[in-house]
């Protein structure tokens, strides 16, 4: 082993702490494994070393498997289920390049004990994945957000009228996301609330405000709107909250670049439907999308290697996300019989995320 990669004093600290932890170098190849690696894969400590990660490291989701062995970038990734001689394991991993060190990799692997409760989510490939809804969406968040709502509404009485927007914002907000909760607890389901007709135009007006002020430096934002659109047919509560991840992924994205810009346009196309496979008939219902929303930034775009994963739970490459924005995202779109898809224009340096949605029929209400 390397004496500049694990100093001794290290190696003994990583040797006893209860993650699995790894160092693999550019060739995939494990150089370093602490204990704990031997309970998880069920080998001992001289099988370990020298073995191929992908050999070690055997995951349900193939595509995910992918995107690790290809050794580029940083990934986090959560509830992933792992094979192990010992039985199928669901764990935690975090990937991080070592800085200086030829493309080595830290791997860290947090094995999780106990029930989850799980939602099964179909992707258009007819894949399984379990995403993990936590019970602290309904107690530790909503308990906080009703203190928040009870301090806006005491400064909404002392403060003066030029106020009165900022606590009716977090007012509305609070009541927003305490709803979102609620029809979060059975994510698992088909249907949201009550899907009606609005106007697309006012609930981006709406997200681009939540996400204002959630952030004070918005990079420059260009809006091009198509005013002769129908209303859409949808819950607003879950478009808003749709748009509002996409407009935060974008400020993400940016990292306050120079320079940095966010397009937000709508406009009506011929092309967009859905074919909805639940249904009984042999042909199923399709479902007419011909309203776009397309949030773009001229980021650096998503790494190549994930780029496939885009909209999976639990997978991000920001160290401190937790990579469920968007798939709550693809969630909510497909529970309300909309689409979101990913698109990188390399050309122009622009990442597009664009949303298509259900028109509302004649006499809908």
């Amino acid at each position: 082993m390397p004496e500049t990669l694990v100093r001794p004093d290290l190696e003994a600290i990583l040797a006893h702490i209860p993650a699995s932890v790894l160092l693999v170098d550019a060739e995939n190849n494990v150089i370093f494994a602490n204990q704990a690696c031997e309970d998880f894969f069920g080998k001992a400590l001289r099988r370990i070393l020298g073995s191929p990660i992908d050999g070690l490291l055997r995951l349900e989701s193939g595509r995910l498997a992918a995107a690790i062995n290809s050794g580029e970038g940083d990934i986090t990734a959560q509830s992933l289920a792992i094979h192990t001689p010992t039985g199928m394991q669901i764990a935690d991993i975090s990937i991080s390049v070592m800085p200086d060190t030829d493309g080595i990799r830290l791997f860290s692997i947090f094995p999780r004990h106990g029930d989850r409760s799980h939602i099964v989510e179909t992707d258009e490939a007819g894949d399984q994945q379990a995403v993990a809804v936590p019970a602290i969406l309904s107690h530790e968040i909503k308990n906080p957000l009703a203190g928040i709502r009870g301090a806006a509404q005491l400064l909404a009485k002392q403060s003066g009228e030029n106020r009165k927007p900022l606590t009716d914002l977090i007012i509305n907000e609070v009541d927003r996301i305490a709803r979102l909760l609620d029809q979060m607890q059975n994510l698992g389901g088909q249907t949201l609330g009550e899907t009606k007709p609005h106007n697309v135009h006012v609930l981006i007006e709406q997200a681009i405000r939540s996400v204002r002020a959630a952030n004070g430096n918005l990079p420059s934002l260009s809006i091009n709107y198509d005013p002769s659109l129908p209303d859409v047919f949808i819950n607003d509560d879950a478009l808003i909250q749709i748009l509002i991840n996409l407009f935060q992924n974008a400020v993400d994205a940016l990292g306050g670049r120079e320079g940095a810009t966010i397009g937000v346009s709508t406009r009506f196309v011929l092309s967009g439907s859905l074919r909805e496979t639940g249904s009984r008939s042999e042909e199923g219902k399709t479902t007419r999308l011909p309203v776009e929303v397309n949030i773009s930034d001229n980021g650096e775009g998503v790494p190549a290697h994930i780029s496939s994963e885009i909209f999976s739970p639990f997978v991000t490459t920001k160290r401190e996300g937790q990579g469920l924005g968007l798939a709550i995202v693809r969630k909510l779109a497909r529970q309300m019989h909309a689409r979101v898809m990913y698109e990188r224009d390399d050309r122009k340096g622009l990442s597009h995320f664009k949303l298509y949605l259900p028109v509302a029929e004649p006499g809908s209400i």
